[in-house]
């Protein structure tokens, strides 16, 4: 009876009940079900969720090998410094929110 009630409840509605957060939903959970049933929170079942959470989560946690950034975002954390050392060991320039067009190898005709 219980699996019937989340069978039939979205799992958009399932995480507005139990109060996550925007961000939460966003950056990580609708990323995951995009890719793992490549279908948004709003077209799936909260049970389908649970059990594809509870597989990753859970179930198989030693599988998987995911650290999470204690302070800051991935941007500051590890974007910039990697960014910073290209600039300055390799001279290299790097653009932040380009999309990757080219990649040359060999001399620069600066």
């Amino acid at each position: 009876a219980t699996q019937e009630q989340y069978d039939r409840m979205s799992a958009h509605d399932l995480f507005v009940k139990f109060g996550l957060s925007k961000r939460l939903v966003e950056d990580f959970i609708k990323p995951t079900l995009l890719v793992g049933l490549f279908k948004p929170p709003e077209e799936l079942s909260a049970l389908v969720v649970m059990e594809l959470l509870y597989y990753y989560a859970l179930a198989h946690q030693d599988s998987f090998d995911v650290r999470w950034i204690k302070n800051g975002t991935v941007a500051d954390s590890l974007v910039l410094p990697l960014a910073e050392k290209l600039q300055s060991v390799y001279g290299l320039h790097v653009m932040g929110g380009c999309r990757v067009g080219e990649i040359s190898v060999g001399e620069s005709e600066d």
